[in-house]
């Protein structure tokens, strides 16, 4: 029979919960070991804080760049009174696929910076100078999507139209690309979508956040300039910025990152618990 370990967790935190309480979740032998090894590296990196970079303006761009674990972070910069100036000739947009960033520049200044997925290997989205072919709003993907029977239920959940025929009585169901903003015929362009920091997710397109792909969508034109590069823009304003915060932001991100591995063994043992409220302490 496996030992079992019992851990006190705050339910509330790890669990979601409205009310924080104090409960008992038991791990397996080896989720055990797995977050000791965790919880050592966690101290560790504890230990090691470097300084953050305080020689900058609050709510800046330099400040933002210095801060939240850039550039592998879901946190997105804008500067609302410059986007509103932005026009077809004093603004265009980077994709950074080495940051897996979008930024958008105005007069020569960044006016907004987000995280983006692009493509994952095999499928990886295409360095190169574009323009913006065609917008709209509502598009479905013609290429991907899932096959559906008659009754709506899922045959092929990544289909792709090239590789899948779609049966008698089934129906072809393209994958949603809200705010599409084509860049290439056949078929790369910036949408919103799936979005995980740091991470290439998509078949080849551009994904953003909605927040920002909706507004991009509102600036852009047909003709708008788009370059997508694994190079850092050579007009990239704060560069030794960047370079000066990089070990507080390398050191944030990996404690995110071995939080969130905490927190997901701690939440698969207290899903193994009875389905019961826990007692007030």
């Amino acid at each position: 029979m496996k030992r079992c370990f019992a851990r006190i967790i705050t339910w509330g935190v790890v669990l979601m919960g409205a009310a924080c309480q104090q409960v008992q979740v038991t791990l397996l032998p080896e989720e055990e070991e797995q977050l000791s090894m965790l919880e050592a590296r966690m101290e560790a990196l504890n230990d090691a804080e470097p300084e953050e970079s305080e020689d900058v303006v609050l709510h800046s761009y330099e400040h933002f760049v210095s801060h939240h674990g850039y550039p592998r972070c879901m946190s997105i910069f804008h500067d609302d009174k410059l986007m509103e100036r932005a026009t077809m000739e004093n603004s265009h947009v980077v994709i950074s696929l080495y940051h897996q960033r979008g930024r958008l520049y105005v007069e020569d200044k960044v006016a907004a910076d987000w995280p983006v997925s692009t493509g994952v290997e095999g499928r990886a989205t295409t360095p190169g100078q574009y323009t913006v072919l065609e917008k709209k709003k509502d598009h479905a993907s013609r290429r991907f999507g899932v096959i559906k029977d008659g009754s709506g239920r899922t045959l092929v959940g990544d289909a792709d139209s090239r590789k899948h025929k779609v049966p008698t009585g089934a129906e072809w169901v393209g994958s949603p690309m809200p705010n599409w903003m084509r860049l290439t015929d056949y078929g790369m362009g910036m949408h919103t979508g799936v979005v995980q920091a740091g991470t290439c997710l998509s078949h080849g397109c551009i994904r953003m956040p909605e927040y920002i792909a909706s507004r991009l969508f509102d600036i852009v034109e047909v003709g708008y300039p788009v370059t997508v590069s694994h190079e850092l823009e050579e007009e990239y304003p704060v560069r030794e910025v960047l370079i000066e915060a990089t070990p507080y932001n390398s050191w944030l991100y990996e404690k995110k990152t071995l939080q969130a591995e905490i927190d997901k063994i701690m939440k698969k043992a207290a899903d193994r618990m009875p389905a019961t409220a826990p007692e007030e302490s």
